[in-house]
């Protein structure tokens, strides 16, 4: 077991030599919504803004691949209203903790650089919320029933993202990034074994953060050494 121990850090050790390693915390705004399918249901639906937060961490290697690991509290759902009055709208919010788990490659090897992510995420679900405001001749007479049906604990997809950062010395970083959720195979519905004739019930976003990181393990470079080499040795 001891042997196993030194096995594993030493392979850390050396993973790390030259790699960065950062923690700190991020914060983000987005516009969400959830893709209903048949089209007929999207009819009202307008975006959801809805803030986000939580904790990051990033390891990058010597050639500016790595791991973006983070843990979120999100606000998502969808957000309905009558094209022709304000006076009737319907909000459903899902509060999640969300984990990403996403590749992060940089370009550039300076203070600033563009960063690209793509990655799975899993969020649990915390808390859910209704609210309608004179929206009651929508919801009782939708066949689908979708106001009404119940939403898994659990929701996963894949995300994609764009950015940059930029290093301030060797110690802190600050990011910036939009994010995209790709619905891509693997994806769930929201809603459990879609029902009522629901064919799709899965959430979109559109988001950007802010953050700012500690750069724990701060990226080192590889020195080009210089050799001496005598004058007698140089032909004049």
């Amino acid at each position: 077991m001891k042997r196993i121990l030194l096995s594993i850090l030493a392979m850390f050790s050396i993973a790390t030599a030259f790699g960065q390693l950062s923690v700190g915390v991020r914060a983000g705004f987005g516009a969400y919504g959830v893709h209903f399918e048949p089209p007929s249901l999207n009819g009202n639906q307008v975006s959801l803004y809805e803030p986000s937060f939580g904790f990051v961490a990033i390891y990058n290697d010597r050639n500016n691949a790595g791991l973006q690991f983070e843990v979120n509290y999100a606000v998502k759902g969808w957000r309905e209203q009558d094209k022709d009055s304000s006076h009737f709208s319907y909000r459903h919010e899902l509060s999640y903790i969300e984990i990403p788990l996403m590749t992060h490659f940089e370009l550039g090897r300076g203070w600033f650089r563009i960063y690209g992510l793509v990655g799975p995420y899993i969020a649990f679900k915390r808390g859910e919320s209704t609210m309608a405001k004179n929206y009651d001749v929508y919801i009782d007479n939708n066949p689908y029933d979708l106001y009404n049906q119940k939403v898994r604990k659990i929701d996963f997809g894949n995300k994609a993202g764009v950015g940059f950062r930029v290093n301030f010395g060797q110690r802190f970083s600050a990011f910036a990034d939009v994010r995209y959720d790709l619905q891509l195979a693997g994806g769930q519905n929201i809603f459990k074994q879609q029902p009522n004739g629901i064919q799709a019930s899965r959430i979109t976003e559109l988001s950007g953060s802010l953050g700012l990181v500690f750069n724990i393990l701060p990226q080192r470079t590889v020195e080009t050494k210089e050799y001496y080499i005598p004058k007698e040795g140089i032909d004049e």
